[in-house]
C-alpha cells in the first residue's frame, strides 16, 4: 500500500514499518523488495500493467508525513505536531494527462553535493538538499521513503530502484522532493526555536502558477516555474502515476502535509508542481 515516511520520533531507523500492514494482493516491488510505501493510498492498477514490477506510484510523496518532524506519511507525525491544520482551495490541479518518459531511462540523481540546495524566494525558503534514495526493504516488506532530516532541509528522492518514477534536475524526468510542515518534538530554524514551531515548507501553500523554484545541483542552477499546487486526501486513488512518474518534459514535485491532525498525522498532502524553464 501507499504511504508516507513517518516521523523520526515514531519510526525505528530505516524500515520500521507503521502498524497498518500492506494490503493483501500488492505486486511485489522492482528489486525483490515488497510494496513501496508512498505518499498515497493503493497503486492504481493502470501504473501496475504500465510498470510490471513497479509495486506502486505515488511516493511524493501522497501518504508522506511531513509534519511533525517528519518527512513524508501522516501515521509518523509526533505529538506535537498539527500545526497546519487549514486546507487552501486549490490555485490550479494537477494534470493527469502529462507525457511520461519511458521507464527505460533512468533520469534520477546518482547523488547531491554538499552544498545542493532548494531556494523559493517567494516564501523564503533556502534550504539544503539531502539525498534519501529510495530502497526496496530486503525482507519483502512495505518500503518507506526516507524521512528528511530535520525541520529546516528538504528531501530529494532518488527512485531509481523504481523504474518510470522521478527525475533529477538538469537531466530530466520528474524531481521528487519533500519537507516537513512544522517540527512535532523538534526545535526548528536550525534549533534556534522551540518546538513545535514551523517547518522549512510551512508557507508551501502560498506558491501559485508562475512562482519560481531554483534548484542548485552539482554546480548547476536549475529554474522551475509552479503549475499547480493543490491539496489530496492521503488515501486516495489520485495518488497515482500522474504525481510520481518520470514526466516527458522535465518537471518537479513538492510534498508536504496540511489539513486536520488527529492520531498523528494529517489527513491531506500538499502537493505542488512546476516545469523547468531555465
Amino acid at each position: 500500500m501507499v504511504e508516507e515516511p513517518r516521523p523520526e520520533e515514531e519510526r525505528p531507523p530505516e524500515g520500521e514499518t507503521s502498524g497498518e500492514a500492506p494490503l493483501e494482493g500488492e505486486p511485489a516491488a522492482a528489486g525483490g523488495g515488497g510494496p513501496l510505501a508512498l505518499f498515497g493510498g493503493r497503486l492504481p492498477v493502470p501504473l501496475v500493467a504500465a510498470f510490471g514490477a513497479v509495486a506502486i506510484v505515488g511516493i511524493i510523496l501522497a501518504v508522506v508525513v511531513l509534519g511533525g518532524g517528519s518527512g513524508n506519511g501522516g501515521s509518523q507525525e509526533s505529538e506535537l505536531a498539527g500545526l497546519a491544520t487549514d486546507v487552501p482551495t486549490p490555485v490550479a490541479t494537477i494534470d493527469p494527462n502529462r507525457e511520461t518518459l519511458s521507464p527505460n531511462v533512468n533520469p534520477n540523481l546518482p547523488n547531491l553535493g554538499a552544498g545542493d540546495r532548494i531556494v523559493i524566494a517567494k516564501i523564503g525558503v533556502d534550504a539544503p538538499l539531502t539525498y534519501k534514495p529510495v530502497v526496496p526493504d530486503p525482507n519483502g516488506g512495505t518500503t518507506y521513503p526516507p524521512n528528511p532530516d530535520g525541520a529546516d532541509d528538504v528531501a530529494y528522492y532518488d527512485f531509481s530502484a523504481y523504474p518510470g518514477l522521478g527525475g533529477g534536475p538538469g537531466i530530466g524526468g520528474n524531481s521528487v522532493f519533500a519537507g516537513h510542515v512544522d517540527s512535532g518534538k523538534k526545535p526548528c530554524k536550525n534549533g534556534s526555536v522551540p518546538p513545535p514551531c514551523t517547518a522549512v515548507f510551512w508557507d508551501l501553500k502560498l506558491l501559485q502558477p508562475g512562482d519560481e523554484i531554483e534548484v542548485r545541483v552539482n554546480g548547476g542552477v536549475f529554474r522551475y516555474r509552479v503549475t499547480a499546487n493543490e491539496s489530496v486526501p492521503a488515501v486516495s486513488d489520485r495518488w497515482n502515476g500522474p504525481i510520481y512518474t518520470a514526466t516527458a518534459k522535465e518537471s518537479l514535485t513538492l510534498i508536504s502535509c496540511i489539513g486536520a491532525f488527529s492520531a498523528g498525522q494529517y489527513d491531506r498532502r500538499l502537493v505542488v508542481t512546476a516545469e523547468r524553464v531555465g
